[in-house]
């Protein structure tokens, strides 16, 4: 696999940038846009939605690190961002691209400023076939709170897919996903790799709403070092249902088996049960919850391990006082189990973190809303030296047209 598709580079993104807004340029030299009732901007039948949030967080933890040896500082988060949504004929187009950069009032050496485009063409060929053709691009960071090593972690990645669908008849469908990934990260040279996903899915819809259905995947995970013991494949059997009863309740939940084989005769293999969550539900029109959660082998993070296994879950419940407040509850809870111990005598790490947190959102227009947050984060390790607590408190504004 030594043809690899790179990531795309800052000239490329800049290019693609443009070609997205490059369209409402053009455009707008046919005649004066159109203001929808929800704020957004019409040139013809493009559609376009700028979005903007800016946010103060106060943090006593930056670093993550264990009591006693703890930093805080100011936070100042910025998120522009614009969607382009196009429809034509049967089919649609949909490109956004946004920003997110945090500046830190007392430790600048934090600063960091991530960059997010993506791009989707959903085609539909009668009532029958479906394709769908998307691509997404990240210029990003992993926080010392979520990367293994403690310290930020900076890279970019690239997604591109194609999704095929075809009905079989009224009650069952086949979908059929090929997906290239490449990571590319600026310090754990190590993790570089090229990800080649093939899935299969099989739908029988048993309700009007609820489909049940079986997937198999595979992947061809090539690391970029020649002589790395990391090349594996991964192979996976799952079964789910998958449901959209009306605004009141959506959700897909499936469960199933993974298998890990590395191409290294002297890196042992292993396998895993597997499963993921995704559900919304509303009791009423003023209280709703959302569920997310998943199970999965991870590919390797920590320099001396093979793979690490995540198993977590987290929940939001909202509940609106009237048209314009809304309480907001959520809380996490996640392990991660690393495959060996880094070094001779040292117990093989893991973690468990848990999180808490509660906010109050005032929306003041439909299109401008303002929240007030608390948040409590508390990482558990069996290596005492990865333990760290860290409170935040963050008010915020968003617009979104």
């Amino acid at each position: 696999m030594r043809n690899r598709i790179y990531s795309l580079t800052e000239v490329t993104m800049r290019r693609f940038l443009n070609a997205l807004i490059l369209p409402a340029i053009l455009l707008s030299f046919s005649g004066s846009p159109a203001f929808a009732a929800g704020g957004n901007i019409h040139f013809g039948a493009l559609e376009v939605h700028p979005f903007a949030s800016v946010k103060e967080t106060w943090s006593d933890n930056i670093y993550s690190t264990p009591s006693g040896t703890t930093e805080s500082d100011r936070i100042s988060t910025y998120i522009p961002g614009v969607r382009f949504l196009l429809p034509f004929g049967m089919h649609k187009a949909d490109l956004q691209y946004f920003a997110v950069i945090n500046n830190y009032r007392d430790h600048a050496g934090e600063n960091t400023a991530d960059h997010n485009a993506r791009g989707m063409v959903d085609l539909n060929f009668g009532s029958r076939f479906g394709l769908s053709l998307s691509d997404a691009y990240q210029k990003g960071h992993e926080p010392r709170s979520s990367s293994a090593t403690g310290f930020i972690e900076k890279f970019t990645t690239n997604g591109a897919k194609a999704s095929l669908s075809y009905q079989l008849a009224d009650l069952s469908k086949v979908q059929l996903d090929y997906t290239h990934t490449t990571w590319t990260f600026k310090q754990s040279t190590f993790r570089d790799r090229d990800e080649d996903l093939a899935a299969a899915y099989l739908y029988y819809r048993f309700l009007p709403k609820t489909s049940a259905f079986v997937e198999f995947d595979y992947a061809n995970v090539d690391f970029s070092e020649v002589t790395t013991p990391l090349d594996n494949k991964v192979t996976s059997a799952l079964a789910g249902v998958t449901w959209e009863i009306t605004d009141r309740s959506k959700g897909t939940v499936k469960a199933g088996r993974m298998w890990k084989d590395f191409k290294a005769s002297d890196q042992p293999d292993t396998n895993a049960w597997t499963a993921s969550a995704d559900v919304s539900h509303k009791f009423t029109d003023y209280s709703s919850i959302m569920i997310v959660g998943q199970r999965t082998i991870n590919e390797t993070n920590f320099l001396g391990t093979s793979y690490y296994v995540t198993t977590g879950a987290y929940a939001e419940f909202t509940h609106r006082f009237g048209v314009r407040f809304a309480g907001v509850v959520r809380g996490s809870r996640g392990e991660d189990r690393f495959s060996n111990a880094t070094a001779a005598g040292e117990p093989v790490r893991h973690d468990t973190t848990v999180m808490t947190g509660l906010g109050l959102k005032y929306t003041m227009k439909e299109w401008l809303e303002f929240g007030a947050d608390f948040n409590y984060r508390d990482r558990d390790s069996n290596i005492n030296a990865n333990d760290f607590r860290e409170h935040q408190y963050v008010v915020s504004a968003s617009v979104s047209l």
